[in-house]
């Protein structure tokens, strides 16, 4: 069949661009995830329903926060619930991490940043069940310190910042319903501000530190380990998943160490991992999601040029996998390339752009020139090069064919 010149990609509806996606700095997209009503109600009823569910979680959610670390609101609640906010922006494509400028810059990154967002989407139920367990002994192992001469010391707010498990438990938690009183009442003298501003009064008024030492490695204390599971059993994590659960909580606060490049962190991950039996790849790909929603997106700072979230964490926690082993990296991008290629080949095979079924359309016969065909067409509808012409019923054949082959890429999520 005789070639009878070329049809332009454009009349097809997917093609490469050589235009840059529109960007924005992660502040003023995380800007408008928190004032989403949509996303504010989903999640605040996914809280509600754990609440009623689990009584340890309800005191969880009532436990304040200090808002030199946490000033997207008073207490837990409020860094829960914009963590799953920021969960479910990513879900519903609210949220997407390859317009993100900080992270747009990484163009060497671009299969890490594009797997994070997977990982996310596909795993809602344990990054669910991530948000509920990891903060859930703060109530318990809760502190409070005031400096000499503050109003909070003259409150009696100076427990030691130093914490034993089952030590001063009683003064703890009166401190704790205390703390929770003058603040109730604090806030109704402010009812006109918004809750953030109350917050940051709040502390400037009385400056009562807040800490938790050592929350994370509570989740290991049998009544935590028991929430743990029964949270993870809710969300039907399968045993292995259930276990990553509970090791990635227990070292959760390490992440604050990616306020630097810290490979050696991303090693210690590695060897646990090992240790466990779990897939080293996927372990890192948890932890960064939690590292993400936890740090990055659900804990606000507050400084004088107003509030910021530290994006920087995921970008060094990035370079730092890198860091550890940059031939690591080759492989999995390899192995990723490799994973593209077969799905394609197993699309098009379902929608007939595979070799045989092409080869009887075009009623050629296997050899140079029908491999020359083959690949054009295979790659126009990739959208890497321009759809060669056979003729009107043959071309309209395969454009239907291609019109396939996006929707069933689009249906699978590919």
């Amino acid at each position: 069949m005789q070639n009878s010149g070329t049809i332009p990609i454009a009349m097809f509806p997917i093609h490469t661009t050589t235009k840059r996606t529109e960007t924005r700095f992660f502040d003023e997209i995380l800007s408008e995830v928190e004032t989403d009503r949509a996303l504010w109600n989903r999640a605040e009823a996914f809280l509600s329903g754990a609440e009623k569910a689990e009584p340890l979680l309800k005191e969880t959610l009532l436990t304040p926060q200090d808002v030199r670390y946490h000033a997207e609101g008073p207490f837990v609640r409020d860094h829960l619930r914009l963590m799953l906010m920021s969960l479910y922006a990513v879900v519903e494509g609210k949220l997407r991490l390859s317009q993100v400028e900080e992270l747009a810059r990484l163009k060497e990154y671009g299969h890490e940043i594009e797997k994070l967002e997977g990982m996310l989407t596909e795993h809602v139920s344990w990054f669910e069940a991530f948000v509920l367990a990891h903060d859930c002994a703060k109530w318990n192992s809760i502190v409070f310190y005031s400096p000499e001469g503050s109003r909070g010391a003259a409150l009696g707010f100076n427990l030691k910042l130093t914490y034993e498990p089952d030590v001063n438990i009683v003064a703890r938690h009166d401190m704790r319903a205390r703390y929770l009183d003058l603040y109730r009442d604090f806030a109704s003298q402010h009812a006109q501000e918004r809750a953030r501003e109350v917050q940051a009064l709040f502390y400037l008024t009385y400056e009562i530190d807040v800490k938790y030492p050592h929350h994370d490695r509570l989740v290991h204390a049998p009544v935590y380990a028991e929430l743990c599971e029964r949270i993870a059993r809710a969300h039907q994590l399968t045993p292995i998943h259930a276990t990553m659960l509970a090791d990635i909580i227990g070292r959760h606060l390490s992440f604050k160490r990616f306020a630097q490049p810290a490979p050696s962190l991303v090693s210690s991950l590695l060897h646990l991992a090992r240790d466990r039996g779990y897939d080293g790849d996927d372990f890192l790909d948890f932890a960064f999601g939690a590292l993400f929603l936890d740090f990055v997106c659900g804990s606000l700072r507050l400084s004088a040029h107003g509030y910021w979230h530290e994006i920087s964490l995921l970008v060094h926690a990035f370079k730092s996998e890198h860091e550890v082993d940059p031939s690591r990296r080759a492989e999995k991008l390899h192995a990723r390339e490799e994973a593209e290629h077969r799905r394609r080949l197993r699309v098009f095979g379902e929608v007939g752009l595979d070799g045989m079924s092409l080869m009887e359309l075009l009623g050629m016969e296997a050899g140079k020139e029908f491999g020359k065909a083959l690949r054009r067409v295979q790659a126009a509808v990739i959208g890497q090069g321009v759809m060669p012409a056979f003729g009107r019923s043959v071309d309209e054949e395969i454009g239907r064919r291609a019109l396939n082959y996006y929707t069933r890429t689009f249906e699978k999520g590919e």
